[in-house]
């Protein structure tokens, strides 16, 4: 009975500290070893944590290894199938989960985003059509300002050809006048000067 009192406080004691617990993950990085020389028989030099980004400056005769510029400035080698070309996971993970709550996103406020886009679209139709009346209200301005000088032109031309023809018959009244003073006092002269005779004018 008292064995069976235990067992049941141990129980609970479990359950207890169970329900305090917070789930951990256990990091997935990994030691490399590198060399100091291109093969097996060379010593290790150190570690790299595996993920790393490296600088890789050279193969060896058989490509096995290969030869890297660490951070700290030393080279060391590296057995060629440990190294990668793309990314390691660790830091493909982060930016691929910022790219499914982008997306997450937009699929939770598609509405949000289609009613952004209808009323930017709505905004901009609305800015087009301003911009059209106001190029048709321009035009129509200057349509009228076209026709106005039309007319001012048109007026000016009939003064200049109204002042054309009132030279003209000033002209010819002058001359007519001329000519006419002229006949007359063609005809007046002989009456007022009488002639003189021949001998008259032998005699001076």
């Amino acid at each position: 009975m008292k064995k069976q009192n235990i067992f049941t406080l141990i129980s609970l004691i479990a359950v207890a500290f169970s329900a305090n617990a917070v789930d951990k993950y256990v990091i997935d990085e990994v030691d490399v070893y590198l060399r100091r020389g291109p093969s097996q028989q060379h010593a290790f030099t150190n570690t790299i944590k595996s993920g790393s980004k490296v600088n890789a400056l050279e193969r060896s005769a058989d490509g096995k290894y290969t030869k890297l510029l660490l951070k700290s400035g030393n080279v060391a080698w590296i057995e060629t199938n440990k190294l990668s070309d793309t990314p390691s996971l660790k830091e493909r993970i982060p930016y691929l989960e910022a790219k499914i709550a982008e997306y997450k996103d937009k699929v939770d406020n598609a509405d949000k985003y289609q009613q952004k886009l209808v009323t930017d679209y709505v905004q901009q139709l609305r800015t087009t059509e301003e911009l059209v009346q106001n190029l048709k209200n321009k035009n129509i301005e200057l349509e009228k300002q076209v026709k106005e000088q039309a007319a001012m032109l048109d007026s000016m031309l009939n003064q200049v050809d109204d002042k054309r023809r009132d030279l003209i018959v000033t002209w010819f009244t002058y001359g007519g006048l001329v000519a006419g003073g002229g006949l007359i006092l063609g005809l007046i002269l002989p009456i007022i000067m009488p002639r003189r005779s021949k001998k008259d004018r032998w005699m001076r």
